[in-house]
């Protein structure tokens, strides 16, 4: 079929796309948006579109049923915005590079294409081209032996102004966005997996973007990649590769073909010198026809360039950026202010459940987003505001975690959105070696100044203190509920016999007692303390307890931190690149292995498997299942990364197990 093209924004880089829309003979262009009528009315006449093609505003272009697919050529930091809401309007997407301003955005981008299931594509157009496929297959192939070394660069000079496109701070400006992201994703392209380190340079200019700059890659192989790029230095836009037997030098790999369609580039093969050339159509008809191709066979992603391979690009480019010192001050925390799809935060989508906690004012999200691997404000606002817009309301975090960097993000984020009485905040207090009574009250001062509230909705005395007398916990405790800057409490790690003696004192005092207890519990038994003090409260007497008494447990590892995923069966794959990844308190194989494997704990992940392949879902989605599906108020704790891995946990609320299942997977009963 003839797919019908819309063109949001009209730049130069969109006429570039309108004329190769027009010379394919796949897709027709049918409609153009701008923010400006004029200048819609104009770009509709240059290309002949009829007068209702021609939209003022691009909510007007992404409301126009004759249009497939849009392609959004708009400045950088509006990529995020408008992708997100022509996906959420049921089009197709181009976006044009770099996808959105930094990895949570592409995050954001890909979620929401995920979850419409639609066409979502980077315009990367090198990566549709003949040539580019013909030097990777050639690599691929070992025609210079394994690759050792790159070089490769995309620069230009173009006047200073500051408030240009490319030089502007607030646009996103600068070599390594503009341009530099060519060279990382075919350095990408080449070793054909994720650099484990990237070391950058820059020379900013007076707006802090960078003018010129410069990169090093290492990846696992071994093989690293030297990367230029500068919108003040021409450069020589040329790409090698040098392989244990060999060479290839690509003089033009970004623009690809000549004027007459020719191209070529230069190869050394175990010495013996050739020309690989070709001859084709212009360049970004290549890249109109592989989305066209892509949408016509049915697929949301192209080969060409994959979302995955946005988001490594985008987390590649987000560490060059560090390093080098450019920051955008679009970025900067207290501009965090609104979603990245541009509209107030709100709950957009009432899935995750909720309930009630004693003492708790606010109704309680069944999942308890957790924030203690959050990065910076611009990861954690695309994750929490995720979350939130799900339906989920209540956060974890401690005064530990990240040496308070957590509790200061999720301070700033409840600023940023203006919704500190929309949620339920847990804090945690207490840690060895301070688990002392007397460190309640000064940790819980510094606590709500990080959070900027006057009160943690739960509060949990992180580990128990077993020489100290019951007594003391909870008269303290009683004291800080009192005083209103605590509503529940109750402990983390505490024995069942510490948390009863607790209760029974409260009791006999006229005290509150404990409302809640966050202990381990999953499917899978922990097998060794993931961390010290930590105690679990799966076996059958916690069990027992919790549900005579209804008291609410809010379990964290509630998935086994990984044993019901995939990476059982591959231990080894992700160890290096998780290491990399930039996000904390991610488990390593070693840990996996120490707390988790164990016979009992094999068996327990075979039955969850053999479950989930009946109701077509994740094993991972049965593990989480069977932790809320138990006869006492649970409100597991999770910890995605990444908002696949909250879609993953999301998954969970849609299985329901019975009082025979769930016995059959915790290896109490041999049949269901």
């Amino acid at each position: 079929m003839t797919i019908r093209w819309g063109i949001l924004a009209t730049g130069n880089i969109a006429h570039k796309l309108a004329d190769a829309v027009v010379a394919s003979e796949t897709s027709e262009l049918v409609a153009v948006g701008s923010r400006m009528q004029d200048a819609a009315d104009a770009f509709a006449k240059e290309y002949g579109l009829a007068p209702d093609a021609s939209h003022g505003s691009y909510d007007a272009l992404l409301d126009d049923d004759k249009v497939d697919v849009i392609y959004i050529s708009t400045p950088h930091p509006m990529h995020a915005e408008w992708t997100i809401k022509a996906l959420e309007a049921g089009k197709a997407v181009l976006c044009e590079k770099p996808m959105g301003v930094n990895h949570p955005e592409v995050m954001a981008m890909v979620e929401t294409a995920a979850f419409h299931q639609r066409f979502l594509m980077e315009a990367f157009m090198y990566r549709t081209h003949p040539q580019t496929a013909k030097a990777v297959d050639l690599i691929r192939d070992g025609a210079i032996g394994e690759v050792r070394q790159m070089n490769m660069s995309f620069g230009f000079f173009s006047p200073f102004h500051p408030q240009s496109r490319l030089h502007a701070n607030e646009l996103a400006g600068g070599g390594i966005m503009d341009v530099g992201c060519y060279p990382v994703s075919l350095a990408r392209l080449v070793a054909g997996e994720e650099p484990d380190a990237v070391s950058g340079f820059a020379q900013l200019s007076e707006t802090g973007v960078d003018a010129w700059s410069s990169a090093l890659l290492h990846f696992p192989s071994g093989a690293i990649a030297r990367i230029s790029t500068a919108v003040s230095l021409s450069l020589d836009n040329a790409a090698e590769v040098f392989g244990s037997e060999g060479s290839i030098r690509i003089a033009s790999p970004w623009m690809g073909s000549r004027a007459d369609g020719s191209w070529s580039f230069e190869l050394n093969r175990r010495g013996k010198r050739e020309t690989i050339d070709g001859r084709t159509k212009p360049l970004y008809v290549h890249e109109i026809d592989a989305v066209a191709e892509a949408m016509d066979a049915g697929d949301l992603e192209s080969p060409h360039m994959t979302w995955e391979d946005s988001l490594g690009n985008a987390r590649v480019l987000d560490l060059w950026r560090r390093e080098a010192g450019v920051l955008f001050d679009l970025e900067k925390p207290e501009r965090c202010t609104t979603p990245v799809h541009g509209r107030p935060l709100a709950v957009r989508r009432r899935t995750i459940p909720q309930a009630e906690v004693p003492g708790v004012r606010k109704p309680v999200s069944r999942l308890v987003m957790g924030c203690d691997n959050q990065p910076d404000i611009r990861h954690a606002s695309v994750m929490w505001d995720n979350y939130f817009e799900y339906g989920g309301n209540t956060f974890d975090t401690a005064h530990i975690y990240g040496g308070g960097r957590m509790e200061q993000l999720l301070g700033t984020w409840m600023r940023n959105r203006g919704i500190r009485d929309d949620v339920v905040v847990i804090g945690k207090g207490a840690h060895t070696p301070a688990n002392f009574p007397d460190q309640v009250g000064p940790q819980l001062d510094v606590s709500l100044e990080r959070l900027g509230t006057d009160h943690l909705d739960i509060y949990f005395l992180h580990r128990d203190n077993p020489d100290v007398p019951v007594a003391e916990w909870m008269d303290v405790l009683n004291a800080e509920r009192s005083a209103g800057r605590i509503k529940a409490f109750g402990g983390s790690n505490w024995s069942l016999s510490r948390v009863q003696q607790a209760n029974a004192y409260a009791v006999s005092k006229g005290l509150t007692p404990f409302a809640a207890v966050s202990n381990n519990f999953s499917l899978a038994r922990m097998v060794d303390p993931v961390w010290p003090g930590c105690i679990a409260a799966s076996d059958a007497e916690w069990r027992a307890w919790l549900e005579a008494e209804q008291m609410a447990l809010f379990p964290w590892s509630s998935q086994a931190r990984g044993f019901f995923t995939e990476r059982f069966d591959a231990i080894g794959a992700a160890s290096r690149e998780a290491a990399n990844d930039g996000f904390g308190n991610q488990p390593s194989d070693a840990e996996l292995q120490r707390c988790w494997f164990a016979d009992d704990n094999f068996e327990r992940r075979a039955r969850a498997v053999e479950l989930a392949s009946e109701r077509g879902v994740e094993p991972i989605n049965v593990a989480l299942a069977y932790v809320l599906g138990q006869p006492f108020p649970c409100f597991a704790l999770i910890g995605p990364r990444i908002l696949a891995e909250t879609r993953s946990s999301l998954a969970a609320l849609d299985v329901s197990i019975g009082e025979d299942e769930r016995r059959w997977l915790n290896l109490e009963a041999d049949s269901r």
